[in-house]
């Protein structure tokens, strides 16, 4: 290939929309927080800081320089985190069957659903809907009024959620390690699980890029899956990140919307102590709200 072309060929390359180049991590993690107790879950919120759960029940606001401070204590470990559109933040305890609540300022949380067979991760939909997997009853519950209603079924194991860019619901299910997706209805309802992905062990925590590709955790790796091959795609393993269980995307401000943070919940259930951010080569979907 002549000089010219070459040079033609990476401008090309270089100017390429996201969509049509292979998603990828773009250089090795870094620290963002220590000494967290098995922390496990995470979200961002609105206003641009970084809730984290723990194993002892604490929610942590964390701003971009790595300070926090606490929103209160369940008592109780703590394993998905969601913020939902009016600030609150939910957090599933997974082994007392209960999903927690707290305000956006500092407080005591309360109980905001009783009664859900292992509850893992929680969601909200388009339309408001708080959807939660219980993981123990293999079953998706609607906890929007506080009472878990059944709305999915036939799933092994469900744990981490995200709303896709096509408004499915996807579920990782950890028993089998696939991610399945489920349609959901304008009234609420869900449909029957789809095979979405498989060759994904211990399928833990899920999220969405802007371009539509799945990042899925699980069994101490990272994958991506491409959107538009469904091939499973691996990332190369980093010291830093230590059976990492959520993750979640930068939401800008000193965050940045192009890093990923993981929580690295560790490899014995709870003995990870950091947050870690893993630069990514393109931003994460806008979180439906």
């Amino acid at each position: 290939m002549r000089p010219h072309a070459l040079l033609l060929l990476g401008a090309l390359l270089c100017h390429a929309p996201a969509s049509a180049r292979p998603p990828g991590v773009t250089g090795p993690a870094v620290p963002f927080a220590a000494d967290v107790p098995g922390p496990e879950g995470l979200a961002f919120t609105a206003d641009g800081h970084l809730v984290v759960g723990t194993k002892t029940g604490e929610f942590r606001r964390y701003a971009a320089d790595g300070t926090y401070v606490s929103l209160g204590s369940a008592g109780e470990p703590l394993a998905g985190v969601t913020v939902l559109r009016d600030g609150r933040v939910l957090g599933a305890a997974l082994a007392a069957d209960r999903i927690w609540v707290v305000g956006p300022g500092a407080g005591s949380p309360t109980v905001f659903a009783s009664d859900v067979p292992g509850p893992n991760f929680i969601v909200q939909t388009r339309r408001g809907r708080v959807l939660a997997s219980a993981s123990t009853g293999g079953t998706i519950v609607d906890v929007t009024d506080g009472a878990p209603v059944v709305r999915g079924m036939g799933l092994a194991f469900p744990n981490g959620l995200a709303i896709g860019p096509d408004g499915f619901l996807y579920v990782a299910e950890t028993a089998p390690g696939r991610v399945s997706r489920l349609r959901i209805a304008r009234d609420g309802t869900l449909g029957p699980p789809r095979l979405y992905a498989g060759n994904l062990p211990l399928a833990d925590g899920i999220a969405f890029d802007k371009t539509g590709n799945l990042l899925v955790l699980g069994n101490g790796a990272l994958n991506i899956v491409v959107r538009r091959t469904r091939a499973v795609v691996p990332v190369p393993a980093d010291p830093l990140v230590d059976w990492a269980s959520n993750l979640a995307f930068g939401a800008g401000g000193g965050f940045g919307r192009r890093g990923l943070f993981l929580a690295n919940f560790g490899p014995v259930f709870g003995d990870g102590t950091t947050v870690v951010r893993l630069p990514y080569d393109r931003p994460g979907a806008r979180l439906i709200r």
